[in-house]
């Protein structure tokens, strides 16, 4: 069982400007690591590596919360109660910028190929002009859309067989007779689409 060694700050630096600086398709990554980090054993760097990854997988999942920073002008208020210094300063919130259909095109072709909820994939080999953050705010949109149409489409197909069951006789398989998209098949994106 691997022990927890403590990394200094220098440690930690020289570990993270030899990951920022190699590749990490390399064979011999852990290595080459090694060879950077003065007094660490492949093994460790292995380990603090692994470590890395898991908290990266925990944020991007949104498991960790972000840190609350103070804000410096907050400190400097004179004579002010602690409530005043821990309310949030309000900003406008910045808005988006709509989606091309390119590159939602993207997102389809990434989504096929990395699945749903890879959406760093997705980003850095697909549609390279958006963060992980973007690609899982625009597929959350996706697929509410996607949901608010096929409820759309199963309303209108229950109202629709409802109104003809009486002047056709029923299907024999026991089958819907009305046209299911496919799994595969993506409605056309619409930025303006609510």
């Amino acid at each position: 069982m691997p022990k927890h060694i403590k990394w200094t700050f220098e440690e930690n630096k020289l570990f993270e400007n030899a990951l920022a600086e190699l590749n990490l398709e390399t064979p011999d990554l852990l290595e080459k690591i090694t060879s950077r980090v003065p007094g660490k054993t492949v093994e460790q760097i292995k380990e603090h590596y692994e470590a890395l990854v898991d908290d990266i997988k925990m944020i991007e999942s949104g498991c960790v919360p972000l840190p609350r920073y103070k804000n410096p002008k907050e400190d400097e208020i004179k004579g002010s109660s602690d409530a005043a210094r821990n309310k949030p300063t309000h900003r406008p919130r910045k808005k988006g910028i709509p989606w091309t259909p390119e590159e939602h095109e993207k997102f389809l072709v990434g989504l096929e190929k990395y699945g749903k909820g890879d959406w760093r994939s997705i980003s850095r080999n697909c549609v390279q002009t958006r963060n992980p953050t973007q690609i899982a705010s625009h597929a959350q949109k996706y697929y509410n859309r996607l949901q608010k149409q096929n409820q759309k489409l199963s309303s209108a197909s229950a109202s629709a067989s409802a109104s003809s069951s009486s002047s056709r006789p029923p299907d024999p398989s026991g089958g819907s007779t009305a046209a299911q998209p496919s799994a595969s098949s993506f409605p056309l994106y619409n930025p303006h689409q609510s």
